[in-house]
């Protein structure tokens, strides 16, 4: 007789919501090869394609135009807020784009972090083992490995992103 384990209505949802997220982050993948940030910034670069003067922008924002020189220094150091940009962006009738993307699909992301975490717990096991003269075979090492990474995988959540101290790791 087959025994089927059955997922409780929480856990479900639980892992619905997760696949959610991962096809959210991958379909990122397709904003690869945006452009590069230009070397005066895009609001200067923007602005200056409109053929708009610093005071013009400054006055359709309400601020100085030392002010818009500041918020475009800031751009290109990096010190500009989101808030700022969309700002910004609209006054130049521009749409404002802000995207994290992944540099490999999430899936795999998650399938190397597993499986380094399982050889690291196998070796702490394997070195014990080794003290006690017991020996793993190769074959049978890459085994457990993939059992490990198995397990750890359906695990999900914060569980791969621990490191040995129980605190989130890198």
């Amino acid at each position: 007789m087959t025994t089927f384990k059955v997922r409780k209505p929480k856990d479900t949802v639980r892992l619905m919501v997760r696949e959610q997220y991962k096809e959210m982050a991958n379909s990122a993948a397709s904003l690869k090869g945006a452009p590069d940030t230009p070397a005066e910034g895009w609001v200067r670069t923007i602005r200056k394609a409109l053929d708009m003067s610093g005071a013009q922008l400054a006055e359709r924002m309400n601020l100085s135009r030392n002010r818009i020189s500041i918020l475009e220094r800031r751009e290109v150091d990096g010190q500009i807020t989101i808030n700022q940009l969309k700002e910004l962006a609209d006054k130049l009738g521009c749409e404002f784009t802000y995207a994290l993307v992944p540099k490999k699909n999430v899936n795999l992301t998650l399938e190397e972090r597993a499986e380094k975490l399982a050889k690291t717990h196998l070796s702490t096991n394997s070195q014990n083992m080794f003290l006690e003269a017991q020996v793993i075979s190769p074959k049978k090492e890459k085994f457990l490995v993939n059992e490990l990474k198995q397990d750890l995988l359906k695990a999900g959540g914060r569980v791969l992103w621990k490191n040995e101290k129980g605190m989130v790791d890198s």
